[in-house]
């Protein structure tokens, strides 16, 4: 098997193109799978100043919207085009994996990588997702590498592209400024103890970030202090355990197959860890520890900041990192025994991961399938829709657009001229006496309470993250 190792590293590459393959013709190409993807959706398809007026007052930064509307001579509202750019990311990884990767450390190491980021815990449906994380693990993924090169080399060419995939990375997400900035401590870690005549090197990197990227900066403040009193969701003490295994299952339940499979993730990352220590790549274990600090504080950052709790999707970008740490890693295994081992654990995960996420789909297509029923039913004249916030607006009133009339209760977004903004919720009730009035609340407890205390309501479909409810006068 070790004599053959490129040629099971060429094997894994071939399963990862077949990978790239079905991506284009998965179900999840033309339908849309969450409400953030509708978010994105609305967004992009506002004029480019007024999606960006939007986007400031959201919490990401820009550079996803750009890409997109980068997009927009091809026709940027044929979802399917969206959907391809999501993918691009995974056809440059596999690029730089044949040639970099592979130059680096060997077929089996490019080939094992490719492989896990097509299969491994939420890999699959981010790179069909229309949101900013498959580029975000790209440029992660450059980052990472070339954190390698400006310690290994410390030439100005390395030094150049690391500072560029930072700008670019945290241009996309800024989740992953917690792994580029760990990744700056490291290099000053090293220049510290080893190399203090590049400290210089270390400082122009540092300013020339600072520079590129203090005008959104601004924007970043503002972002914060806007989002600063929302609701938070707060985090559970529990969901530790199943972050601690996500970089393959991202199951977030304690049924008995879910438990077994966190397991044997519990296992292999133990063996990735001996081995690191056995190998002494230092490359390798900066990786995992890369993976589990920004998962740390982000936990802590996130619960003391922006509205959300943590997502596995934030993390998608650092279990890249930890998938090159530990295919490099396996890729230096001289024991055919422990190597076959090592296969046998990334096949079980890989077989595991895939299994979740064909439930995971499969659920994403019957709950859209039941949603696209009930909207079809009163997508005609006699409706009347009513959105209780902007969010409402955004996510539904594509598949409503044969109502008799749309309203909205919240002027804090674009609206398209379909849509009436009008807070005075008595005036479009005696305006439309005939008509069936649905109200769509958001999940806003407070703000949803005033409507159900006084107004006479039946729910008739439940989202969860919003409602319709039939108001009765």
């Amino acid at each position: 098997m070790y004599e053959k190792r490129d040629w099971l590293g060429i094997l894994f590459f071939g399963a990862a193109i077949l990978i790239l393959l079905y991506m284009f013709i998965s179900p999840l190409t033309h339908t849309i799978i969450n409400i953030d993807e509708y978010w994105t959706y609305s967004l992009v398809n506002l004029p480019f100043m007024e999606g960006m007026a939007v986007a400031i007052h959201d919490v990401h930064p820009p550079l996803y919207y750009w890409i997109l509307y980068l997009f927009t001579p091809f026709g940027l509202g044929n979802l399917y085009l969206l959907k391809v750019v999501s993918i691009i990311p995974y056809i440059l990884i596999m690029a730089v994996s044949a040639t970099k990767i592979r130059e680096d450390y060997g077929w089996l190491t490019a080939g094992l990588f490719v492989f896990c980021l097509g299969v491994m815990t939420d890999f699959f449906v981010e790179f069909l997702t229309i949101r900013m994380y498959s580029w975000g693990l790209f440029f992660l993924l450059m980052v990472f590498i070339y954190y390698k090169e400006v310690i290994t080399r410390w030439d100005k060419k390395s030094w150049a592209l690391l500072t560029l995939f930072t700008l670019l990375s945290v241009s996309t997400q800024y989740f992953l400024a917690l792994t580029c900035g760990l990744v700056y401590l490291l290099i000053l870690a090293e220049i510290l103890t080893e190399h203090k005549d590049k400290i210089r090197q270390f400082a122009k990197s540092v300013l020339a970030l600072i520079v590129l990227y203090a005008p959104w900066g601004i924007v970043f403040i503002h972002q914060i202090q806007t989002h600063a009193n929302d609701a938070k969701e707060g985090f559970e003490l529990v969901n530790v355990i199943h972050y601690f295994t996500a970089f393959a299952i991202k199951s977030q339940n304690f049924r008995l197959d879910m438990v077994i499979f966190k397991i044997i993730a519990i296992i292999f990352l133990i063996f990735i860890l001996v081995l690191i220590y056995k190998k002494k790549d230092k490359f390798s274990a900066a990786g995992v520890f890369l993976m589990y600090a920004t998962l740390a504080i982000g936990i802590l950052s996130l619960m003391s900041s922006f509205t959300n709790s943590m997502r596995v999707r934030y993390l998608v970008p650092v279990f890249g990192i930890f998938w090159l740490s530990a295919s490099i890693v396996i890729g230096k295994i001289k024991d055919y025994k422990v190597l076959a081992i090592a296969l046998v654990l990334v096949l079980l995960l890989a077989g595991a991961s895939l299994a979740i996420t064909n439930e995971d789909i499969n659920s994403r297509l019957a709950f859209n399938e039941k949603k696209a029923s009930f909207l079809d039913g009163i997508n005609n004249n006699d409706s009347v829709i009513v959105y209780n916030t902007d969010y409402g607006y955004k996510v539904l009133h594509n598949d409503l657009n044969n109502t008799s009339k749309q309203y909205t209760l919240s002027d804090s977004y674009f609206y398209s001229g379909d849509v009436e903004v009008c807070k005075d919720f008595d005036k479009i009730l005696k305006e439309n006496p005939d008509k069936n009035i649905y109200l769509v609340n958001w999940k806003l407890k407070e703000s949803n309470k005033k409507f159900e205390d006084n107004y006479n309501l039946t729910k008739v479909y439940d989202a969860d993250h919003y409602s319709f409810n039939l108001v009765k006068i």
